[in-house]
């Protein structure tokens, strides 16, 4: 759940972006645009709502929270301000480059203002930081309490 939290404020975020400045900086339309140029993939239709890429882009959130998991275990239950904004700014570093290999990879990327863009899906995995770890938090404690009623009746 804190994957699709997490990648569901990001994406807002990503949304709010592209239409105050004009670009196309939503992920899963990025996605979707990237499957519909290749040569090797079927078609799509609606590069807007078809659910390749938004499930492609959710997945990836869900990825991203399993990698926090596993990398700090007890950090994800307590984490501090400051931990949530390294994390998330690292997760901003790996994030650009993956767009970054995607793009350089692909016969015939979509076209986008590429600074703006990285700019942007930086300042949202900070985003997507906070509210996974905030909903993975809040999940962890209240199940800590569902616990200590069980014991106590």
């Amino acid at each position: 759940m804190a994957g699709i939290i997490g990648t569901t404020f990001m994406t807002l975020y990503s949304y709010w972006r592209s239409k105050k400045e004009n670009e196309q900086y939503l992920e899963p339309v990025m996605l979707n645009k990237l499957i519909q140029r290749s040569d090797a993939l079927p078609a799509i239709e609606d590069e807007e709502s078809h659910p390749a890429g938004w499930g492609l882009h959710y997945v990836a959130g869900v990825a991203f929270v399993a990698a926090y998991w596993l990398i700090w275990r007890r950090a994800l239950k307590n984490p501090s301000p400051l931990g949530i904004i390294i994390t998330g700014a690292a997760s901003g570093i790996v994030g650009i480059l993956i767009w970054k290999m995607m793009f350089a990879n692909h016969d015939n990327p979509p076209h986008n203002y590429r600074y703006g863009y990285y700019r942007q899906l930086f300042i949202a995995h900070i985003i997507f930081t906070l509210a996974a770890a905030g909903a993975y938090s809040m999940a962890s404690n209240l199940q800590l309490k569902n616990r200590r009623s069980i014991r106590l009746a």
